[in-house]
Formats: structure tokens, C-alpha cells, sequence
């Protein structure tokens, strides 16, 4: 997956975010037929039902800067569509780093995962305190979740990490 679109509830567009960090690990190669998203554009950050979503794509949730950028930009929920390659340990790292991202950022992750032959699936849905509420498995599912902002709101009132940081995340051109 290299670019996830957004379109308002009027169908129209709302945003494009390409993936910064093309996929060049564990065997892979895609920087032989893509070419990364620009990691100076603007972080696309969408408001819904008062609850402002931050979307990456795939390898870049590997990256903490990717999601601390969305953050900055007043990113609650991080939504991350993703066809995350299937291997060794590689549902483990999937897991892990939406859960990492939630609670490094206080942030929601609802990490969407493509399922099917070569890849992970395990779509999940992990509070801004590191609790993953929702995880599904390797097969197509479908489900809902309420997202509550006063309870991510409590969340980051009672573990102001974001606002105790000391550093700043700037693109590398």
C-alpha cells in the first residue's frame, strides 16, 4: 500500500497521504518500482465527529516520527490501512507497534490490516493507554468501534508525555 485517500462525507476529496518509507526490508524491495510519498508535505489529518484522525500507511508505522508528525499536528486517533507483509514474527511487530505508537503518542491507533494471502491481516484498535480493545485475525472481518474522546482526553491529562517532551520532529529532505 502506498497511498491512502480521504474523502469527505460529500465524496470529495479531503487528502492524500503517500508512504514516506518505501518498504525495503526483510527480502522486499519496493523502491524499485515506487517512488516515497514527499516527507515534507503536510500531515493529513482529517476532523470526524469532533475527533481529529491522523492517517499513515504500512512500513511508515515503523517509523515513531511518522505518527509523532500527526501528533504535532493535533492527531488524536492515528488510522494506519495497511498491507502489512505476512513472516516470520511479523504479526508480533504489527501488534507491537500500534500499541508502542498509542502509547508513546497517547494517542488511538486504529491499525487496519489488509487480510489475505501474503499478508498479516489482524486489524486492531488500541487505546491512547496501550489496551488493545479490538484485534481481529487473519481472515476478512468487519466490525465497529465507538471511540470516546473524554476518555482519550483523560488520558493524556493524566500522562502529559507529549507536553513533558523535550524534542521536536522535523522531516530529513
Amino acid at each position: 500500500m502506498n497511498a491512502v485517500v480521504a474523502v469527505d462525507a460529500e465524496g470529495a476529496l479531503a487528502g492524500v497521504y503517500r508512504k514516506v518509507h518505501l518498504y525495503d526490508a526483510f527480502g522486499h524491495r519496493e523502491s524499485e518500482r515506487l517512488e516515497p510519498g514527499p516527507a515534507d508535505a503536510p500531515p493529513l489529518t482529517l476532523d470526524v465527529a469532533g475527533v481529529r484522525l491522523g492517517v499513515l500507511t504500512c512500513y511508515d508505522l515503523r517509523f515513531p516520527e511518522s505518527a509523532r508528525r500527526l501528533v504535532d499536528a493535533g492527531a488524536e486517533v492515528l488510522v494506519v490501512p495497511a498491507a502489512w507483509a505476512a513472516g516470520p514474527l511479523k504479526a508480533e511487530h504489527w501488534r507491537t507497534l500500534a500499541t508502542a505508537r498509542a502509547i508513546e503518542n497517547t494517542a488511538v491507533v486504529v491499525a487496519v490490516g489488509q487480510a489475505g494471502r501474503g499478508v498479516t491481516g489482524r486489524s486492531l484498535v488500541v487505546g491512547p493507554d496501550g489496551v488493545v480493545g479490538l484485534e481481529l485475525g487473519e481472515e476478512p472481518e468487519l466490525r465497529t468501534v465507538d471511540l470516546d474522546p473524554e476518555a482519550l482526553r483523560g488520558v493524556r491529562e493524566s500522562n502529559p508525555s507529549l507536553a513533558n517532551r523535550r524534542y521536536r520532529v522535523v522531516p530529513a529532505v
